[in-house]
């Protein structure tokens, strides 16, 4: 397939590099500069020990998006209304990577041949324009928004696989709690995961802003998703959140697509969700705070 790949951060040049094993691959990216180290230099892969490097096509996505049978859509959620205008002239297949759950009515009328949604379990660190650290090794599930169970990414491709989901709103769901318990609690305490759950003062306010989320989410497994949760905390004890590190470099957090999706179901259901609002209010003062010091 000719795969276009919408976003130069971490996750899009992890896509790229592996992807690029059996695709013909053509990364967009915001800045014209980067496309031309990638173009000159290639993508290259760090994971332990190991350091790849792949060649492929590259090109600012000002020069608009070329007839790829996929796109993939790894820019941040805040970035997506940029991206949008040149997607309603894309008729192949389209697929969305992003945290939270705001995405989903923005992108369902989209024209594309199908439209996919995509929870990325890998860990990735970007170290400059065309390298990236395959810093966790994971899985990318997929969901389809019109044909559930349809695999159009069927590759077994070493250390980079993918798992067709049912669901495609569940699924974001169970990332969306995930995230809006873990990304705004570490960020404020400026903690790795696992203190969330090994502090006993912090995980009674994992508790307090859990079952908050439940009850406005209105989860039938309530028991279950909690555990969930602090499975996550335990398994990534010593990740930094991405929201903690957005807060720790002065930049834009996702805390809109995340909290702020929580907050749009609070007000609509009219549920109590005041946890959840001072710590967007409290992250979003953080943002300003950031802006400020640059």
């Amino acid at each position: 397939m000719n795969i276009g790949i919408v976003g130069g951060g971490a996750i899009g040049l992890l896509f790229a590099f592996y992807l690029s094993e059996r695709h013909s691959i053509t990364v967009y990216t915001n800045r014209s500069e980067q496309a031309e180290v990638i173009k000159d230099k290639g993508v290259r892969m760090i994971r332990g020990e190991t350091t790849l490097l792949r060649k492929m096509k590259a090109k600012p996505a000002t020069d608009g998006i070329s007839d790829e049978d996929l796109l993939i859509i790894t820019v941040k959620q805040y970035h997506l209304p940029s991206i949008l205008p040149a997607l309603y002239h894309f008729k192949g297949n389209l697929l969305f990577v992003q945290n939270g759950m705001s995405h989903i009515d923005q992108v369902k009328l989209l024209p594309a041949k199908e439209i996919i949604f995509g929870v990325v379990e890998h860990g990735a660190l970007i170290h400059n324009q065309n390298t990236v650290e395959h810093s966790g090794i994971g899985v990318t599930k997929l969901a389809s928004l019109k044909n559930p169970g349809r695999d159009l990414l069927a590759d077994d491709i070493p250390f980079f696989s993918f798992q067709i989901e049912p669901d495609y709103y569940n699924m974001l769901l169970k990332k969306l709690v995930v995230n809006a318990v873990i990304n705004p609690l570490t960020a404020l305490l400026r903690v790795e995961n696992g203190y969330l759950v090994k502090h006993d003062q912090f995980y009674n306010a994992f508790l307090l802003l859990f079952n908050e989320i439940a009850e406005v989410l209105e989860l039938s497994d309530r028991e279950g998703m909690q555990r969930h949760v602090e499975d996550i905390c335990r398994t990534t004890s010593k990740n930094r959140s991405s929201m903690l590190k957005d807060i720790e470099k002065g930049r834009q957090t996702e805390i809109d697509a995340i909290l702020g999706f929580v907050l749009s179901q609070a007000k609509e259901k009219s549920k109590n969700a005041k946890i959840a609002a001072m710590l967007y209010m409290l992250i979003k003062g953080k943002e300003q705070q950031g802006e400020e010091s640059l």
